[in-house]
C-alpha cells in the first residue's frame, strides 16, 4: 500500500475512539447534569451546617464541618473563608493563616476576606495591624455594611463582628 495513503488512514483510524470519548465527563459534571447539581447541594447544605454551628459560638463543630467541605471541594473559597474565621476563634491563628492564603489564592483579597484577616490580627492582640486591615477592606467593600461597621468601630477601640 502506497504511504501517502497510509499515513492519513492511520491517523483517521486513530482519532475516532479519542473523539467518541471526549465530552462524556464533560455532558454530565460540567454541563449542570444531575451529579452536579446534587454535589452543589451538598456542599451548600455542608457550608450551611458550618456556618449555624459558628452562629452558636460552636467553632470546633464549624471548623470540623467546614474542613468536610473543603475536602469535598478543596476549591471553594466560602469554606477555606468560614475555615479560617472558626480557626481564629479556636486560637489555631497557624491554620488560620494558611487558610487566608488559600482564600485570596482562590477567589482574590477581597474586603470580606481581609476583613476577617482583620479580626484574626484582632484576637492574637495586634491591634494596630487589624486596624489597617479594617481600613482595606473598607476601601475594597466600601458598601459592605459589616465592613462598614468594623471600620468605625475600630475608631472607638473594639470592632462589632465579623
Amino acid at each position: 500500500m502506497d504511504r501517502s495513503i497510509l499515513l492519513p488512514a492511520l491517523a483517521l483510524l486513530l482519532s475516532i475512539p479519542l473523539s467518541a470519548c471526549s465530552t462524556a465527563f464533560e455532558d454530565t459534571l460540567i454541563d449542570g447534569g444531575p451529579e452536579y447539581s446534587q454535589f452543589a447541594s451538598q456542599q451548600a447544605t455542608l457550608r450551611s451546617r458550618a456556618k449555624a454551628a459558628f452562629r452558636q459560638n460552636d467553632f470546633a463543630g464549624a471548623e470540623r464541618t467546614f474542613r468536610a467541605a473543603l475536602a469535598k471541594d478543596p476549591l471553594d473559597p466560602e469554606a477555606w473563608l468560614g475555615f479560617a474565621a472558626a480557626s481564629d476563634r479556636l486560637g489555631r491563628f497557624d491554620a488560620a493563616d494558611r487558610a487566608y492564603a488559600q482564600v485570596i489564592a482562590i477567589a482574590g483579597r477581597r474586603g470580606e476576606v481581609v476583613n476577617n484577616m482583620g479580626w484574626s490580627q484582632w484576637y492574637r492582640g495586634n491591634r494596630d495591624a487589624a486596624k489597617l486591615l479594617f481600613a482595606e477592606a473598607l476601601t475594597l467593600a466600601p458598601g459592605n455594611p459589616v465592613i462598614v461597621a468594623n471600620a468605625s468601630a475600630q475608631k472607638a477601640g473594639i470592632p462589632t463582628q465579623s
